[in-house]
């Protein structure tokens, strides 16, 4: 008798969940993926959990359950205000390209996510921070996904976790003007966790962006 046969008569139901667990992600699946490690751009600034509050940016669960800027109690710009509708897919595309272009005088310091691959991901992960996740799906949703700083960070480890917590807040460009000890480096990111509202990093990933940052853009 062959062995498949006595795995499949003898555990059929643990070779079946083995068998499916090996199969490669979906389409979206993998743009989902992709879209979370994108997306710490805006976890820099907005809870996400279910039971999120306002913190720098207002909560981002149930996104496409409300009218765009209806958090009660966040202080929307007017710009963002005059908005109408709800999110979907075509406005967050916008939006995150270019918060500025899409809602000219808003609160929101943003540089924008240039590579519609990305903002693609990004907006496909957000679809699945809602109670009943939309049909989030951009026509670059079939574009390639750019990791984060690449062509304006120096290629190396952690790079795209150093490009994404950075550029939530300012051009990528600004980082690699700078030359600066690891001890400096910390100081400006307590700096921005006490000052400026930036969420606290987990340990081992402000470990990695100060080893990253202090490597590359040291003295």
């Amino acid at each position: 008798m062959k062995i498949t046969n006595v795995i499949e008569r003898v555990f059929p139901l643990s070779f079946s969940l083995l068998l499916f667990g090996s199969l490669p992600l979906s389409a979206n699946e993998t743009l989902i993926a992709a879209g979370e490690q994108q997306a710490l751009v805006c976890t820099a600034c907005h809870q996400m959990e279910a039971d999120g509050v306002a913190a720098v940016g207002p909560p981002l669960w149930g996104l496409a359950e409300r009218n765009i800027a209806s958090v009660e109690g966040f202080n929307y710009s007017d710009a963002l205000k005059q908005q109408q509708g709800q999110w979907d897919a075509a406005k967050l595309d916008a939006f995150l390209a270019s918060p500025d272009e899409f809602a000219p005088g808003t609160n929101m310091i943003f540089p924008g996510v240039k590579d519609p691959g990305a903002r693609a991901a990004i907006i496909a992960w957000l679809a699945t921070k809602n109670p009943t996740p939309p049909e989030w799906i951009t026509q670059s949703a079939d574009e390639p996904v750019k990791s984060p700083g690449e062509g304006i960070l120096a290629p190396g480890k952690n790079m795209a976790l150093v490009a994404s917590a950075c550029s939530a807040c300012h051009s990528l460009y600004l980082v690699t003007q700078q030359g600066l000890s690891k001890e400096r480096w910390d100081e400006i990111l307590t700096w921005m966790v006490d000052e400026q509202g930036m969420d606290e990093m987990d340990p081992d990933d402000r470990e990695a962006i100060l080893v990253y940052l202090s490597t590359y853009y040291g003295i």
